[in-house]
């Protein structure tokens, strides 16, 4: 019985450090997206690793998450993160992918494959970025 409970609060610990690490990122101020929000949905997820990342840069850089930028056409464009510095204005779309990968930045698609042999097509990101920061570039 006491491996279990040894067990048990070993998860409790790694679990509470896990929530303070969270809310000590920033990441839910700057998102709005509280620790379950983002912990159970894998694109929050990858966000918040990604913020997580650019974070440790220093404070020097700002970093704004979920931004919505009006396009051309009136709609609006949704970037994951953008990241102001001296060096420039830097914009990162997230993917929170698994498995293999397979594409490049000129192709118009990537083919996600998992195990079992399940494979999905989705189009790959760069294009959405390429064409944003393009839109913004000229403004």
């Amino acid at each position: 019985m006491q491996p279990l409970l040894l067990l048990v609060v070993l998860f409790i610990v790694v679990g509470i450090h896990a929530k303070k690490q969270y809310k000590n990122s920033g990441y839910q101020d700057a998102s709005g997206h509280n620790y379950y929000e983002t912990m159970t949905d894998p694109g929050r997820k990858g966000e918040y690793l990604t913020f997580r990342c650019l974070k440790g840069l220093g404070e020097e850089h700002k970093l704004l998450t979920n931004v919505y930028l009006p396009k051309e056409d009136g709609t609006t464009t949704e970037i994951d993160l953008i990241m102001v510095s001296a060096t420039g204005i830097y914009v990162f779309e997230s993917k929170n992918y698994s498995g293999w990968i397979f594409g490049d930045e000129k192709s118009k698609f990537w083919t996600q494959s998992l195990k079992g042999g399940k494979s999905f097509v989705s189009t790959i990101p760069f294009g959405k970025t390429r064409s944003t920061s393009a839109y913004y570039r000229s403004t």
